[in-house]
């Protein structure tokens, strides 16, 4: 059953050919008896509805709101049996739930705007951005063609060019990655040139993309500098509910093992498998794993190249996974790993660990995390070595002001009374940007890089409003009464 609400200065209701037209300030409000189908608000000069293919026409400087996001253009197509959309010459803004009740609110402009589905949002001849304002934006990408699919969390983007500060740079012609879709989403970063110890000035690069319906996706990390060869990952993974699997090639990878020596390590290549056990317990992650492959190391003081092939096997227990990514909580778990070398040596390492994080006081916030390892056997590499018996992880955040913000992470050996590895962050943040210093003492590296606030770094959204208020087209409107309302099978 579709309801439909009515209001306009001339409405002509053509029973026999199951066609209303409406005529002058027209307000609409649609909805079903399904409470999974969203309501549908539209406010324009001219609006014909086809009852009977459950059709809505609108044109005159159309207003549109549902609650999948507010678009306002010259005309609209709405199919509502189909759950399909389409605007010319629009503008629009659809919000993405995250976690906790943040939302990400996208603005898109377009010569047509396309919503297929109910999940599939098309942008063509546009522009795409986290900025209120469109027609100057701090961060955003114009595109010939931009297709969202919300389920799977895919976005491909075709002839684009990304704006950042007032210079436009051309991209791929045509590139895709994943944003949102469940647990399969990914962040889409930017990467700014930067200095370590082992590459002097560098410059990374980044690709991925991804097959049609098929949930497999590839990635490539290049990473170009003064002082070192061209080095750089990829890999092949398809990843669902249960199952993680996957192939990683690499070209000198940059590592640093249990004591920050610096590595070149190259897979070539390893493969990989993962399995997710759904356990009735709610708060427990259980998994399983398996991985082969041959690796070249190579350790950067001493130019000593190592050679071998690994087989490896790993159980993992993690009690309280969310509270132990988030380091809000506790959490507590094990793990054992069990690798097998071609020349006959074995190594094992049990792990356990637990952890506690949370406010310290209205502006800081802190976790430490104390593990022990328990190895037998001994590895011939040293990125997959354990050399430490007892060992503390904190991190300390300070939001220092709104906008200035300080982060830091140390590794710590109990045993040996020594400092691993430690990290300083120094962040600045703007309405739609959040600048941020780093330094690593493992690498000797000091980095400058950017996050979209809402999208990349776990940064916050900014607060924006839709491009249609509430005011302007009501979900729930004061005019509607019983005289209004129409009921279409």
């Amino acid at each position: 059953m579709l309801t439909v609400h009515i209001s306009g200065d001339k409405v002509v209701n053509d029973e026999e050919a199951r066609r209303i037209e409406v005529a002058g300030n027209v307000r609409i409000l649609a909805y079903t008896s399904d409470p999974d189908t969203p309501r549908v608000a539209i406010a324009a000069e001219m609006v014909t509805i086809d009852t009977a293919a459950k059709v809505v026409e609108a044109r005159g400087s159309v207003l549109l709101r549902t609650g999948q996001g507010a678009f306002r253009g010259e005309d609209l197509h709405l199919d509502l049996r189909a759950d399909e959309m389409r605007m010319s010459q629009a503008v629009a803004s659809v919000d993405m739930p995250q976690e906790g009740d943040r939302v990400f609110r996208a603005f898109f402009r377009g010569d047509e705007i396309r919503w297929d589905e109910g999940s599939v949002l098309v942008v063509v001849n546009g522009l795409v951005t986290p900025c209120e304002h469109l027609d100057d934006p701090d961060v955003g990408v114009s595109v010939g063609r931009l297709v969202w699919n919300s389920d799977t969390g895919r976005v491909t983007v075709c002839r684009s060019k990304l704006h950042f500060l007032g210079v436009g740079i051309p991209l791929l012609p045509r590139f895709s990655f994943r944003h949102g879709g469940g647990g399969t989403g990914g962040n889409l970063g930017y990467g700014l040139p930067g200095y370590s110890g082992y590459d002097g000035i560098y410059l990374p690069f980044a690709y991925e993309f991804l097959t049609t319906n098929s949930g497999w996706s590839g990635t490539t990390q290049l990473r170009v500098a003064t002082r070192s060869h061209l080095r750089g990952v990829a890999s092949i993974v398809r990843t669902d509910r249960n199952h993680d699997m996957g192939i990683w090639f690499s070209r000198q990878e940059h590592m640093t093992d249990d004591i920050t020596r610096l590595l070149a390590v190259s897979r070539l290549p390893e493969v990989r498998y993962v399995r997710h056990f759904d356990i009735t317990e709610p708060h427990s992650d259980w998994e399983a794993g398996v991985s082969a492959g041959h690796f070249h190391e190579r350790d950067e003081h001493t130019t000593q190249v190592r050679s071998d092939s690994r087989a490896s096997l790993w159980g993992r227990y993690v009690r309280n996974p969310d509270q132990k990514q988030k380091l809000d909580g506790h959490w507590y778990g094990a793990q054992v790993t069990q690798n097998f070398y071609d020349r006959g040596t074995r190594f094992r390492d049990l792990s356990v660990d637990a952890g506690i994080g949370g406010p310290i006081t209205d502006d800081v916030n802190g976790s430490l995390e104390l593990i022990r390892h328990h190895t037998t056997g001994a590895s011939p590499f040293l990125f997959d070595d354990v050399d430490i018996e007892w060992e503390a992880l904190g991190t300390l955040k300070w939001q220092m002001t709104p906008r200035w913000g300080f982060y830091t992470d140390g590794r710590y050996d109990v045993q040996a009374s020594s400092l691993r590895d430690y990290r300083l962050q120094l962040s600045r943040r703007s309405r739609y940007l959040t600048w941020t210093l780093g330094y690593r003492f493992a690498d000797e590296s000091i980095g400058l890089w950017v996050d979209i606030n809402g999208l990349t770094g776990g940064t916050a959204p900014a607060e924006t409003k839709p491009v249609v208020t509430q005011d302007e087209v009501q979900l729930t409107p004061d005019w509607v009464h019983e005289g209004s309302v129409v009921d279409i099978k």
